[in-house]
């Protein structure tokens, strides 16, 4: 049998920048200086409306429909929820 050949999953530690931001993190909350229930919000908002797949999204629909493209060009800035296809 193999070395790795058996049934268990191993945990690969956390790289250097994840540590870095937990610290981070950890020594603000700490401090007063960020609520936690902020930094989820900031978090959540930047993976499901920042995110590059959302940008990847635009890009797409902007691609697709020129009216989109002539809006995205006029006001880039897109604030709220927009509607992607």
């Amino acid at each position: 049998m193999a070395d790795n050949d058996h049934s268990h999953d191993h945990t690969e530690p956390p790289g250097d920048l994840e540590l870095k931001v937990k610290a981070l993190e950890s020594l603000l909350v700490e401090k007063g200086l960020v609520d936690p229930a902020a930094l989820d919000v900031l978090i959540e908002t930047y993976e499901h409306k920042v995110g590059s797949c959302n940008g990847a999204q635009v890009v797409a629909q902007a691609w697709a429909q020129s009216q989109f493209k002539e809006w995205l060009l006029r006001d880039g800035t897109i604030e709220g929820d927009i509607k992607l296809a």
